[in-house]
């Protein structure tokens, strides 16, 4: 099975009876939780040396860093603030406590800037690579939480800033590490990426936001999420889609197409998100870009693109 059917074959396991305790399960950026008298939202994400990030692409700060921007950029997407979170190593032989702590102070370092405290978590060996993962609670920033499920036919299709860039800034680390001071941009997209935390909590409190999700498997997969669980489709505009500063050069020096790498690259980390007509316009007016419209079929349709090969989403299987 590939990722999705993995994970929904996983869901259709461990959810095959609803729990009154758990308002919004698997299947979102993060679980929501009922507990007496308040709401918490739960995420996790887990960090993988030679899959998710290199010691020879980043520093072991920047991987900690990392590992706390993509937790807390679920929260985002859901339009709620950090409570606290749990922190797992799992450490090979050849893992140096230098190199641990380095990591370790980069998370720290990143969840102050966040208001993150970390209440705890575990550390165990493993004879694979090194693992950091985190697990981060969060509480609904207003009544609501915005979901991947509201998308209405007629909605703008909105994007919070450029993509592509963490995925040219990648593939810049693999096959051209010597040109890394030329195009420092994609790279530091890639490096260190940013939550759009206070972005989320202000679309949130605006009822004419029906769905969100944050770019993290590709603006493809990411939207195709949002299609699925609200049962509808989408039009992009390629014109329209707001590319990273720097990759159309960087890309052309890598013989890459920087438009596959800013729908199907991953790693953005913006806030994709589907808004009524009328309120479109003034999150427009804030630095978002419109960049289609959701419309009553399946599917993407693209606009513009042509009949570009390798258009599709991060795959973690």
């Amino acid at each position: 099975m590939d990722e999705f059917r993995l994970i929904g074959a996983i869901a259709r396991i461990l959810g095959q009876r609803p729990d009154p305790r758990i308002e919004i399960g698997i299947g979102d950026d993060a679980a929501v939780l009922r507990v007496p008298g308040a709401r918490v939202v739960a995420t996790t994400d887990t960090l993988v040396a030679g899959v998710h990030f290199r010691f020879d692409w980043s520093r072991p700060a920047d991987v900690g860093a990392r590992a706390v921007a993509v937790n807390v950029s679920d929260l985002a997407a859901m339009g709620c603030r950090p409570l606290a979170a749990l922190l797992s190593y799992e450490l090979p032989p050849d893992m140096s406590d230098s190199a641990v702590l380095a990591v370790t102070r980069g998370i720290a370092t990143a969840a102050r800037h966040w208001d993150l405290p970390v209440a705890g978590g575990n550390i165990t060996a493993t004879s694979g690579p090194f693992v950091v993962a985190l697990t981060v609670l969060g509480i609904p920033a207003c009544d609501r939480v915005l979901t991947r499920a509201g998308a209405q036919p007629g909605d703008a299709i909105l994007v919070s800033g450029p993509v592509g860039g963490a995925a040219i800034g990648r593939a810049l680390l693999d096959r051209m590490p010597d040109r890394v001071r030329t195009w420092p941009a994609p790279v530091r997209a890639y490096r260190r990426p940013v939550a759009r935390l206070d972005l989320g909590v202000a679309l949130a409190r605006d009822a004419r936001v029906h769905a969100a999700i944050d770019i993290s498997d590709g603006l493809l997969a990411d939207l195709g999420h949002v299609l699925h669980a609200s049962g509808v489709g989408a039009t992009l505009e390629s014109s329209r889609i707001p590319l990273h500063p720097g990759a159309r050069a960087c890309a052309r020096a890598l013989g890459l197409d920087p438009l596959v790498a800013a729908l199907s690259g991953g790693d953005d980390y913006e806030l994709l998100v589907s808004v009524s007509p009328e309120g479109a316009a003034q999150w427009q007016a804030q630095g978002m870009t419109r960049i289609g419209s959701v419309t009553k079929g399946r599917g993407i349709r693209i606009r513009g693109a042509g009949n570009r090969a390798g258009l599709s989403g991060w795959r973690h299987r």
